[in-house]
């Protein structure tokens, strides 16, 4: 006969295998899932997972107003192939008591880009975030210091999935000056032939009163806005100035850069700028890599190897039709030119030299202003040690 006390124990015994048989069947609270994002209208993703990111504009606490739904717009690899919907982000929803979206990456992670929307009732999107997913990549190991105390900068365009000589997923995405948006780059490093996306693109429209203002670009981010007007910017004024706010030194809620990086600066009266503060000089002439298509700086701009910058392209600011693929490239700065009958921007630029006696000759220019409705290529700087 069974004593009274190996009864009692089999019981509770016996009770609490049941309560934690119940415990590990229990689907996980959804408050405990995800990474909450730091402020920034770029995210870095290096593994998968579900993360949260605040619905407030860019590094801001401001909220975009009143969210109802939030939708992937588009998704690329940045290479010829199309991807399937939800191949690169394969859930996303908007958590109104926490004012978060939340999305989910497949469990086998791919790279590549995608563009995050906020909706209202009514599906107008009030604001949207960049994805950018590199599997295993942490930009701080691989940023590299450049000469003069100029910086510590990202090894890889904004978008690019890798930093490899040759590679097309070195080229990343494009940007028109003060619009926090991506725009698709080139899926080869000689042709200018778009990178292919699961949207199928709206038609490029001409700035106007309408369409050239930051609620227009916010409320429509993959429209090209191009410019016909004096003032060379996607920007709508009427006349000669125009607005030099969206971008600055210090991180403004449309700096495209992922949390803790920013546009580096331009030549100034007062600043030299960032290419031009490491290397000393506006212009200078190389051979270029003919094979990959690009530039490698080290022990110009860097001692890091490679320092590499492909001839990305850029979209051109009377259509934005993909232009000189393989063959020039810009890279903006966060500052204006503030010449009141020249309003343009400040950029990085190289590209073959068409009075050089090489035909593969490229000229460097460290410093030279653009039409800010040119999209160019971006570079992000650390925050810390931009000047």
């Amino acid at each position: 006969m069974l004593n009274k006390f190996f009864i009692r124990f089999m019981a509770v015994l016996a009770v609490t295998f049941s309560v934690a048989l119940v415990s590990c069947d229990k689907t996980p609270d959804p408050e405990d899932l995800g990474t909450s994002l730091t402020p920034a209208n770029s995210h870095i993703i290096s593994s998968s997972g579900t993360y949260n990111f605040q619905t407030v504009k860019g590094n801001s606490s401001d909220p975009v107003g009143a969210v109802a739904s939030a939708e992937v717009l588009w998704e690329t690899f940045g290479t010829a192939e199309t991807p399937a919907k939800g191949a690169i982000i394969a859930e996303t929803e908007y958590i109104a008591k926490d004012g978060v979206i939340r999305f989910k990456t497949p469990s086998s992670l791919k790279d590549g880009n995608a563009l995050i929307a906020a909706k209202d009732a009514a599906g107008n999107i009030l604001w949207s975030w960049h994805i950018w997913v590199c599997k295993d990549w942490d930009p701080e190991k691989t940023a590299q210091t450049y000469y003069n105390n100029a910086g510590i900068m990202m090894d890889r365009n904004l978008g690019a999935t890798t930093a490899t000589p040759g590679a097309v997923t070195s080229l990343g995405l494009l940007y028109q000056w003060g619009r926090k948006d991506p725009f698709l780059g080139a899926s080869s490093i000689t042709e200018k032939v778009l990178a292919s996306s699961t949207l199928q693109w709206p038609e490029a429209v001409a700035s106007t009163a309408e369409t050239g203002t930051i609620a227009y670009a916010i409320s429509h981010p993959t429209t090209f806005i191009y410019s016909k007007e004096a003032n060379y910017d996607w920007y709508y004024t009427g006349k000669f100035e125009t607005d030099n706010t969206r971008w600055q030194t210090e991180k403004t809620i449309y700096d495209p850069c992922p949390a803790g990086w920013v546009l580096p600066t331009g030549p100034t009266p007062e600043d030299a700028g960032f290419w031009y503060t490491t290397y000393r000089r506006y212009n200078m002439s190389y051979d270029m890599d003919v094979e990959h298509r690009g530039m490698n700086f080290t022990k110009v701009f860097s001692d890091a190897d490679p320092v590499w910058y492909p001839l990305a392209g850029f979209r051109a600011d009377d259509d934005g039709q993909l232009w000189a693929v393989g063959k020039n490239s810009g890279f903006w700065t966060s500052t204006p030119d503030l010449d009141e009958d020249d309003p343009q921007a400040k950029v990085m630029a190289f590209g073959l030299d068409l009075n050089a006696f090489s035909a593969t000759e490229v000229a460097t220019f460290t410093a030279t202003d653009y039409c800010r409705a040119v999209g160019f290529s971006v570079r992000c700087i650390a925050e810390k040690s931009a000047k």
